[in-house]
């Protein structure tokens, strides 16, 4: 930088005259040395500039003016590459038939990459037509909710949006880049995609260093995932280990659902007292679909619970889900959209996936006795359940 002389200490040295002409020359080749290194240091600037510009990807992107050496070479993450497994893909057209990886970069990349690229992916695969922003959709990452279509650009690829970024939305303004998530990533970090367009679930598997034939590589990098679940409907689908890890967790759920481990409200009490009560057990959900696809490939009920229902259905008993299964055979219009369109061996394979990621999120659950429906509950707010409650009673 070229330090700017004081007219000050000129109009002074004037006035006293006593700079000597040598050292007047002795000042004037210090000045030119300084605007030569000046000058060094801009186009050195100006090289880091050039260099950082044309290792970026995004041609709308603004370079920065200058780029210091420090900042490019102290940076830890820029060779970080993250590894996501992509499973359950589903869209409007169905099921994916394979699982997918997706590879970014953690310096670079963010939420809104893993979902753009599974469009992208689905587009390929021909199960949807939408696009990433037909609907809105919500993408959930290490149990933080972040939602979008909640804002819009002002105009297309302008850039400027109706509102600013809130904590919860994602777009393509704000990417919620990897760098700057409020908890750093680790392996084993888990999410999931939901919205009309397409539905998947997503794990983070690795964060590595950038190996020398990845650096040949463009980023999103996408490979399948070769499907190893067989098309029998047999118990090979999941380890020993988890198969004595089911069967515990059923005596668990079981001995949870006969104790009285939840509330219920006290009839003709005065006091609109609760009483301990036996749990509810809970609405039929995803079973339904691997129901489905069991029926649909002309399986049996007994063979499909002791090879795949029993450790995906840890929380019923095999009774409950003999009545809904033969229930489930009468309902054709719910029953005719399971599986359409696919072979009895495919139905089976995709029953034995959904199976087996409904049991993993099992294996996280466990049973846990209820609290009294008001334990956290201020006096204020005890007054305003029993003065709505009075109110309920007495409009009828």
């Amino acid at each position: 930088m070229v330090t700017p002389v004081d007219d000050n200490d000129t109009a002074a040295a004037a006035a006293v005259g006593a700079v000597s002409s040598n050292a007047a020359a002795a000042a004037a080749a210090v000045a030119v040395e300084a605007t030569s290194e000046a000058r060094a240091a801009v186009a050195t600037a100006a090289t880091a500039t050039t260099t950082a510009g044309a290792a970026t990807v995004a041609s709308d992107a603004v370079v920065p003016a200058a780029v210091s050496n420090e900042d490019a070479t102290d940076d830890s993450t820029n060779n970080k590459v993250c590894r996501f497994l992509i499973t359950n893909l589903q869209g409007a057209r169905g099921y994916a038939k394979n699982d997918f990886r997706i590879d970014l970069l953690q310096s670079k990349h963010g939420l809104y990459d893993i979902a753009e690229t599974v469009f992208d992916i689905m587009d390929k695969e021909k199960l949807t037509n939408d696009m990433i922003y037909s609907h809105l959709w919500d993408m959930t990452f290490n149990k933080k909710v972040y939602k979008n279509g909640w804002r819009r650009q002002t105009m297309p690829d302008s850039g400027e949006w109706t509102q600013p970024a809130s904590e919860t939305d994602i777009d393509e303004g704000e990417p919620r880049l990897f760098s700057g998530l409020n908890t750093p990533l680790e392996k084993g970090q888990k999410g999931k995609f939901g919205g009309e367009s397409a539905s998947f679930e997503y794990v983070l598997e690795s964060i590595t260093d950038m190996s020398a034939a990845q650096k040949d590589k463009t980023y999103p990098h996408v490979s399948k995932v070769a499907n190893q679940i067989s098309t029998k409907v047999e118990d090979d689908w999941l380890t020993p280990s988890q198969k004595s890890q089911c069967i515990k967790l059923q005596e668990m759920w079981g001995k949870f659902y006969s104790g009285n481990n939840s509330w219920k409200r006290a009839k003709r009490s005065p006091e609109r007292a609760f009483t301990r009560a036996k749990p509810s057990a809970p609405q039929w959900g995803d079973e339904l679909q691997i129901m489905g696809l069991l029926i649909n490939a002309d399986c049996k009920f007994k063979k499909c619970w002791t090879n795949i229902m029993q450790y995906a259905f840890v929380d019923r008993t095999e009774s409950a889900c003999s009545m809904r299964w033969y229930q489930l055979k009468k309902e054709d219009y719910r029953l005719k959209w399971y599986g359409k369109g696919k072979s009895a061996a495919e139905k089976i394979s995709l029953a034995k996936r959904l199976a087996k990621s409904m049991m993993k999120v099992q294996l996280e659950r466990k049973p846990k006795r209820e609290r009294h429906p008001y334990a956290n509950a201020d006096e204020a707010v005890l007054r305003e359940y029993a003065e709505r409650d009075l109110a309920y009673e007495n409009g009828y």
